[in-house]
């Protein structure tokens, strides 16, 4: 993140109190403030903060200090303190030699010590110009260290000697007045000049002084003349040169008068008031200034994502010689067509980034009439080919100006998109120019470099720049292969000594020094031996410390880029400490993309021994402790050069522009595995902020860690560190409870999202690891932050060590939903809540995924959240192969770890696993062609062409092994029909052969021959007796230990075996298959002797196409026309399954528990699932086309071959979706029960199902004697009355006792009064009857048809239209009581009533026209005229309670409502087109709720949100969206209760329920939490409640009777 840099300014002797109180109450507020509302860092250079005098730093690095500051600062820069001491004066650290031997001869002559002058400055020749340097000065070695002790000693004696001499030289006019300031003027003085003296208003506006003035008695004659003279300097700089800028620059500066009676001076009582005045003055002005700075920047500057632009400044600053290659580059840039790409390479450090950035800054200069888009990448080694694909797509649209979605691609996409996009502006004049550095830093494959995402010939008018490293042959030779006709290889070649020392002699200049000649002579050899740039900086470096006495032997400049490396970080260990320089080093080496140094000072802070180097040399322990941020700035300033400030994510970096830097801090302080796990942890600490908030860390002294001070014993000392907090999302504090989605108000913490996944994998906390994986606030943030991508890659490496099948579980729905989410990334909770929250029951710990505990980073949410969730479909990997040409799956199998291994007609083999979506080459194996695969548990076997086979171990560390078998002659392919492992044994056969291969320990032992051809082989226990099953029945019995044939038995059918199953190897028992599915059980008790105990023979002829075996006796024979289960032990078929009509079975599998039957059918797109306990197909799986196989991968995994690709389920998964309680068919009604605890529903078949709400499950079914075709239910949930083949059924809903069954009512449908005590039957041909529900008792009859009949609030009238007319009629007697008829004699259309105001209806006729009529005194007023096109549909048209509100129809995205409070019509636009009879108005009067489908364009291939419908609700009163849900599923209906609870109905006969939460208006539903994890059994059965069997009651009419 970018930084505000504050330098404290002060006298150190002068602001103890008021920095102290700064530094540990005030600066960590505002780097909290700035963190949290900008995003921003915060941090202050105090040059005084070290507890020793001795480590302050000197005039020149304060000053580098402060113009750091004014540099990189964002904002304000410079804070001063002055208060009532001057301080002493800052002597100069270098004084040209003629005015220094001036100041001798005056000093001889005034009878002063020369002698101390002399001892303390010495004579440099290498200065520019020539001078003489004071022994503290930073770039003289010192020959005797000891003097430094005694430079403090002698420092006042210095200083008044030099003073008095340049008074004298003043007077003799030997030296002006101007230049004799600096030996006067102290450090405060020096500081405040050099921030204010640059002429720019803008920065002094950037600037804050603070002025403390105390009047106090002095005595007479008090002061001292020194004391004097700092006074009166005092007086200038605070009463004259500070003024004057607050008048003419308008500096803000503050002065504040202190009035004192007390000699002394100032107390200590007062002091602290004002240090707390001055910190409450200061926050408020810090603020002020930051927030102004941040909203400029904010509306300024442009955020560079991936930082390439900034990197190539950065390197392109570094180009210093001249090159020949430069101009071949130019040359091929300005030559119209070439084909081929230019190829650079060199050795390492030879320039070669350099150069290309070099060239990338002059494109525009060489091309400035072509205006070229220039576009550059340098691959690092966190590069990987996706992430560089990726971010070229991204840039070559961007600079075309394409769109293109940054949705999900996977490998080959993105090849494909890269292609097309450098193709994309063909015809354009302006060209493209497109450079990649450091081919060779990418990740390194089996096989050579993929360069298939390059294109063989590029268009006219693009170049394409590549370089590489020369010591990576292998990309050179398949560069050359990849572009045989090229001739566009230039290698860079060596830089002339000549042109090193030239360069060096520029740089020294730089910062005014230079080196003798005899130095030069040493130097020059050195660059003989060694002429790369680098070489150049690091002998800049070590010789800019040179004096002019400093003699150079043949030792101090040591050879090699490494040791020069080493050789500088001894110097600064020796300068910094070693602690400090080794900790830092690592750090910088150890993060990910770098750190900021901020980060650095608060990572160093946090390592004990580090922090331990800077504690105060007494027993006395602050409570706040850091390590001096001026100490940590000192240190970077001496490595500037090789640690540059890089701009990647809006935030300023450190990184090493040199490869080497990082090697050699390896190879010197991380060559331990301990070490770096060490160190990544403490980095992984600070980033998860345990240390934050005050929270104090201890700090132990033990026999390695010693305690600086007089105690010796160890000791546990606790100290607040102040390291800034690390919220996943940086939130205002104002917004603390508002929406996360925010992008205004809040942003993602980007470091921390970069750096604490990664250093928590480097330092082993895999569990960590994965319990953040599953953290909804990372994901949110990570998708706020638009890392979706890398989310969906940490998803997959983290599975594959830790949590795999939930984090496959995660990934699968988050890429499932890329689409949606990398665009909205607030709709997580909901896509979590409907795609994961229904397999809780699996993966119950995922709970906190769905509902994340309340935390600073978790806020709640508004909107809608599931109660009772119907399942999804199961999620799948689809892994695609990304062949370059098409070529099928020829075979394919499975390991028990969900490995799935398949090769294709070409010979390749491809490796897929469950969670990742792209498929890999088999490692090591791209030289081989394979003709086959088999597996066995964890291992895979693969055959050759050449007749090798490969083995490969999925849980062994070892990669595939080639194993080379004598059974083959002169090296011919056998395909490998299969093979078994025992132990350290295995045991192979191949197709149309009678041999088996026995390895032992995986080299080849013997083989076996049988009389037959091998079928299928399998083995005991310990893999001493081998059964091996042959083409005409038999089977042959080997001891191959003792190379004996023990037996050899023959099945009566004479059919090929193709499987042996050992039923029990304690009794003897192994059962026989053949390919006709007879099944044959032999006792081999006595192994020589097999005896046929029992045999069962299949009734149909056909071949079987596979079967299946469990571990409880279970077999599974699959034909095409019929799928048989058998009892192997009882020799019993327990159940044939028969494929749907016209359909034929290819494959069948059963689940580990023999529950569930799995297949595919032929021509049918789907995996279906049947229940073996009922034979009911209870789920069907899309597998995108027509599979081929089916895989079944141990216990956990099931596979299907497809000619796209495989794709994968989880066993679970499948198990929780195929007991999901759904009835199969379409809901037609849901009814509400009381509270909405339960609910009823229907599918027109002659079951109503009560579902449990809460606790997601279906309690049980009401059966009916013929299909159910309506249903309503009491108010009070205690009556549900339904109808079935014209029979009115009423129900006691807590027995679940059929009360009643009424015939002869010819009703189609029920209504019940408010108090639920009676009923009204309703008919189109007869009487509609009312009658009381308890007793069946008739009350009366109504002889006329009312239609869209509805009962009044009251239970009073029945309400319905007849003849044009709305009637109101009365439920005691059956009469007409009221009639309301249109006053245009137009017909009522639609009416309701008003809940809150039970005597009035609204109507609405066929002209458009709105009434209220109230029923009590029968009156009548016409409330509105619509508009034709707001005209009422009368199937759409809802009232709220209230009356506020009406829905009048919808047109395809359109709403339209009326507003009768206001008396305005509005048009409500939905997020798609709504299905029209799903929408309802809520309760409260405040929300309507409606079903449509997304109208946004899918650009993922694995999206399937896109194609199902949202549930959404909307605030009536300011059309705000208070929530929407994305269903999975087609729905068929939708019913809103009373307390905010959403039914839906699906097409697949489930139910789902959704609880409405709306904080602005203070409507929350305690439902929202979501139902309760009960693990459910395919074999449990709900309750079933039965009618009665005949009509109790029978209604009878006159058959005279007319209705009307």
């Amino acid at each position: 993140m970018a930084c505000v840099q504050i330098y404290l300014c002060s006298n150190p002797e002068d602001s103890v109190v008021e920095r102290r109180l700064l530094r540990e109450s005030v600066f960590p507020k505002l780097r909290e403030y700035c963190r949290r509302m900008h995003g921003v860092d915060f941090r202050v250079i105090d040059p005084y903060e070290a507890a020793d005098p001795k480590k302050w730093c000197l005039q020149r690095a304060r000053l580098q200090l402060l113009e750091d500051c004014r540099k990189y600062s964002l904002g304000p820069f410079f804070v001063g303190l002055v208060g009532e001491q001057y301080g002493d004066a800052c002597l100069p650290e270098q004084i040209e030699v003629s005015e220094f031997q001036c100041l001798l001869l005056v000093c001889e002559r005034m009878g002063l010590r020369t002698d101390i002058l002399k001892r303390c400055y010495r004579r440099d020749e290498n200065a520019i110009p020539p001078s003489f340097v004071h022994i503290k000065h930073y770039g003289i070695q010192q020959e005797n260290p000891t003097e430094e002790n005694d430079w403090f000693e002698v420092l006042p004696e210095v200083r008044r000697i030099l003073q008095d001499v340049v008074k004298h030289c003043i007077q003799e006019g030997t030296m002006t007045h101007d230049k004799s300031q600096k030996y006067f003027r102290s450090a405060l003085d020096i500081d405040i000049r050099f921030a204010y003296e640059d002429p720019s208003t803008k920065d002094n506006a950037r600037c804050l002084c603070y002025v403390h003035k105390i009047n106090f008695q002095r005595k007479a004659n008090r002061l001292l003349p020194e004391e004097q003279a700092q006074s009166d300097r005092l007086s200038q700089l605070r009463d004259h040169f500070l003024p004057s800028l607050v008048a003419s620059h308008k500096a803000l500066v503050y002065c504040l008068t202190t009035e004192s009676n007390c000699w002394q001076g100032c107390l200590p009582e007062m002091r602290l008031n004002f240090a707390v005045g001055l910190s409450e003055q200061l926050h408020t002005d810090l603020k002020g200034l930051i927030d102004r700075a941040i909203s400029k920047r904010e509306q300024a500057s442009a955020v560079d994502k991936f930082g390439q632009k900034d990197l190539c400044r950065i390197f392109s600053s570094l180009y210093r010689i001249e090159r020949a290659e430069i101009k071949h580059v130019k040359a091929y840039l300005e030559e119209r067509n070439t084909k081929f790409p230019f190829v650079l390479n060199g050795r390492p450090c030879s320039g070669k980034t350099v150069l290309l950035a070099h060239c990338a800054s002059q494109a525009s200069i060489w091309l400035k009439d072509l205006d070229p888009v220039i576009i550059v990448y340098f691959i690092d080694i966190n590069s990987s080919l996706r992430q560089l694909l990726k971010a070229l797509c991204e840039s070559l649209a961007s600079g075309h100006k394409h769109l293109y979605s940054t949705c999900l691609n996977d490998i080959f996409q993105l090849k494909e998109n890269f292609k097309r996009l450098l193709t994309a502006n063909l015809m354009s004049r302006n060209p493209l120019v497109l450079i990649i550095d450091g081919l060779d830093q990418l990740p390194v494959t089996d096989g050579p470099l993929d360069l298939t995402w390059l294109p063989k010939s590029l268009p006219p008018n693009v170049k394409l720049l590549i370089s590489f490293t020369a010591n990576s042959p292998a990309i050179f030779s398949t560069l050359k292969i990849y572009y045989p006709e090229s001739t566009l290889f230039c290698e860079l070649q060596p830089v002339e000594s000549k042109s090193c020392s030239q360069l060096l002699t520029t740089l020294l200049q730089a910062s005014n020094r230079k080196i003798t000649s005899g130095q030069q002579v040493h130097v020059n050899q050195a660059f003989k031996k060694c002429s790369i740039p680098l070489n150049v900086e690091l002998l800049h470096k070590q010789s800019s410390l040179w004096s002019s006495e400093f003699e150079i032997t043949e030792n101090m400049l040591v050879q090699g880029i490494h040791n020069k490396i080493v050789l500088m970080f001894d110097h600064l260990e020796r300068k910094h400490g070693k602690a400090l320089v080794s900790r830092a080093l690592s750090y910088l080496t150890l993060a990910r993309y770098g750190m900021t140094a901020a980060e650095l000072t608060d990572v160093l802070s946090c390592d004990d021994e580090v922090l331990a180097s800077f504690l105060p040399q007494n027993d006395c322990i602050p409570l706040s402790l850091r390590v001096p941020e001026v100490s940590v700035e000192s240190l970077l300033f001496d490595l500037k050069g090789f640690l540059e400030l890089w701009n990647i994510w809006g935030t300023q970096i450190l990184f090493w522009v040199s490869r080497h830097f990082p090697l050699a801090i390896c190879k010197k302080y991380l060559c331990s595995m301990a070490t770096r796990q060490k160190l990544h942890h403490v980095l992984s600490v600070y980033f998860s902020g345990s240390w934050a908030d005050a929270k104090a860390k201890p700090l132990i002294f033990d026999e390695e860690l010693k305690f600086p001070g007089s105690l010796d014993k160890t000791q546990k000392i606790y100290s607040d560190r102040q390291v800034p907090s690390q919220p996943w999302i940086f939130c205002p504090p104002s917004f603390m409870s508002t929406a996360i989605s925010s992008k205004e108000r809040t942003h993602a913490n980007l470091r921390k999202l970069h750096e604490l996944p990664f250093h928590l994998l480097k330092s082993g906390r895999l569990e960590e690891l994965g319990n953040l994986m599953t953290s909804q606030v990372f994901l949110q943030a990570m998708l706020q932050a638009m890392m979706g991508d890398e989310l969906l890659l940490w998803l997959e490496r983290t599975s594959q060590l830790f949590f795999p099948r939930k984090l496959q579980l995660l990934s699968i729905i988050l890429r499932s939903s890329a689409c949606l989410l990398w665009n909205n990334p607030a709709d997580l909770p909901s896509v979590l809540q409907a795609k994961l929250l229904p397999f809780l029951s699996v993966y119950p710990t995922l709970e906190e995924c769905i509902y994340p505990a309340r935390s600073d980073d978790v806020i709640r949410r508004k909107g809608l959240n599931s109660v009772l969730s119907p399942v999804p479909l199961v999620p799948y990997t689809h892994c695609t192969l990304n062949e370059p040409k098409a070529s099928q799956i020829t075979h394919s199998a499975g390991s028990h770890s969900g490995t799935v291994v398949v090769v294709l007609e070409n010979g390749a083999a491809w490796v897929c696993h469950g969670g990742v979506f792209e498929a890999s080459k088999l490692p090591e194996s791209s030289h081989l062609q394979f003709t086959s695969v088999s597996s066995c548990e964890n291992i895979f076997l693969l055959s050759s062409h050449c007749g090798k086979l490969v083995l490969w171990d999925t849980n062994a560390p070892t990669r595939p092994q080639e194993i080379q078998t004598r059974h083959t002659e002169k090296g011919e392919s056998s395909i490998l029909e299969g093979f078994l492992v025992s132990n350290d044994k295995i045991f192979v056969w191949w197709k149309g052969q009678n041999v088996v291969n026995i390895f032992v320990e995986r080299e080849e032992h013997t083989q076996l021959h049988c009389i037959h051809e091998i079928t299928c082989v399998s083995c005991s226990e310990d893999g001493n007796i081998i059964y091996c099953g042959q083409n005409e029945s038999s089977v042959t019995i080997f001891d191959w230990v003792n190379g004996q044939i023990l037996a050899t038995f023959t099945c009566p059918k004479k059919i090929p075996l193709i499987d042996m199953i050992h039923v029990s190897e304690s009794d003897g028992l192994i059962t026989c298959i053949d390919e006709a599915g007879n099944v044959f059980a032999w006792n081999l008790e006595i192994i020589t002797e097999p005896v046929l105990i029992s045999e069962t023979h299949c009734r149909t002829l056909e071949k079987v196409l596979n079967i299946d075996h469990k571990r409880d006796n279970l077999l599974l024979v699959c034909k095409r026309q019929q799928i048989q289960l058998i009892d192997i032990h009882q020799m019993d078929v327990l159940d044939q399954l028969n494929p749907p009509k016209g359909k034929t079975f290819r494959i069948a599998l059963m689940d580990q528990d023999s529950h569930f039957i799995l297949g595919l059918l032929s021509n049918c797109p789907f995996l279906l699932v049947w229940n073996c306990a009922s034979g009911q197909c209870v789920l069907s799986l899309d597998t995108n086309g027509q599979a081929s196989n089916l895989l079944n991968c141990g216990a956990i995994y099931l596979a299907a071959i497809t000619n796209s690709g495989v794709l994968i389920w989880d066993m679970d998964l499948i198990t929780a979706s195929a007991m999901a309680p759904k009835s199969g068919k379409r809901v037609e009604m849901v009814v509400v029960g009381c509270h909405g605890k339960s609910c009823y529903s229907t599918d027109g078949s002659e079951f109503v199902w009560k579902w449990e709400v809460l606790k997601g499950k279906v309690e049980g079914y009401f059966f009916h004697h013929g299909s159910v075709e309506s249903m309503s239910i009491s108010a009070d949930g205690d009556y549900l009355v339904t109808i079935a083949t014209r029979d009115i059924y009423v129900w006691d809903t807590n027995s679940g006792k059929n009360l009643h069954r009424i015939s002869g009512s010819q009703a189609y449908n029920v209504l019940i009064t408010p108090k639920g005590n009676t009923g009204v039957a309703l008919s189109e041909t007869g009487p509609s009857r009312i009658w009381k529900l308890q007793s069946g008792q008739k009350v009366c009859s109504i002889h006329l048809h009312l239609r869209n009949a509805i009962i009044s609030p009251e239970g009073t009238f029945l309400f319905g239209i007849n003849t044009g007319d709305l009637l109101a009629v009365s439920l005691w007697s059956g009469n007409v009581s009221k009639r309301f008829s249109c006053s245009d004699r137009s017909d009522v259309v639609a009416f309701h009533s008003l809940l809150n105001h039970p005597d009035y209806v609204i109507v609405a006729s066929a002209t458009g026209a709105l009434y209220s009529w109230r029923i009590t005194d029968d009156t009548i007023c016409h409330q509105f005229q619509l508009p034709d096109s707001f005209l009422c549909q009368p199937e759409i048209f809802r009232l709220s309670s209230d009356g506020d509100y009406a829905i009048l129809s919808i047109t395809e995205s359109t709403i339209n409502i009326l507003d009768i409070s206001k008396s305005m019509l509005c048009s409500l636009r939905t997020e798609g087109p709504v299905q029209q009879p799903y929408v309802a108005v809520g309760i409260s009067n405040q929300y309507v709720v409606y079903i449509c489908y997304s109208s946004l364009e899918c650009q993922n291939v694995f999206c399937d949100l896109h194609e199902k419908p949202i549930l959404v609700v909307v605030r009536m009163s300011d059309g705000e969206t208070v929530g929407r849900f994305y269903l999975c599923k087609n729905t068929s209906t939708l019913t809103v209760s009373d307390d905010l609870l959403v039914f839906v109905g699906f097409e697949d006969g489930s139910v789902g329920v959704y609880a409405v939460n709306d904080i602005k208006m203070s409507n929350t539903n305690c439902n929202g939490d979501g139902q309760s994890l009960i693990p459910l059994c395919p074999l449990d059965e709900s309750l079933v409640w039965v009618p009665l069997v005949n009509p109790n009651l029978t209604w009878v009419e006159l058959a005279s009777v007319k209705y009307f």
